[in-house]
């Protein structure tokens, strides 16, 4: 399980497709990227935090008990020639 804390930005960066300015709210990211980005002097770190709840884990994949079907392969030497 990985650990999260929760960080606020001081100056604007992007995480993924957001822009992350000093007027953002505070969010998780995991412990490693958040000392990283504190390094950097991108955000201060305000306490532990949670997963966001787009990346907890997901449930397993319903297993299948048959095998799809496959094709059979076409000849690659005409027979005819």
């Amino acid at each position: 399980m990985t650990d999260f804390l929760t960080v606020q930005s001081v100056r604007t960066f992007a995480v993924g497709k957001e822009l992350k300015t000093k007027r953002s709210e505070p969010f998780p990211v995991e412990s490693g990227e958040a000392k990283l980005l504190e390094a950097q002097g991108l955000v201060t770190i305000v306490g532990p935090g949670e997963a966001p709840e787009d990346e907890a884990p997901a449930e397993a994949p319903a297993i299948m008990s048959e095998r799809p079907k496959r094709k059979g392969k076409s000849d690659a030497v005409d027979e005819d020639a």
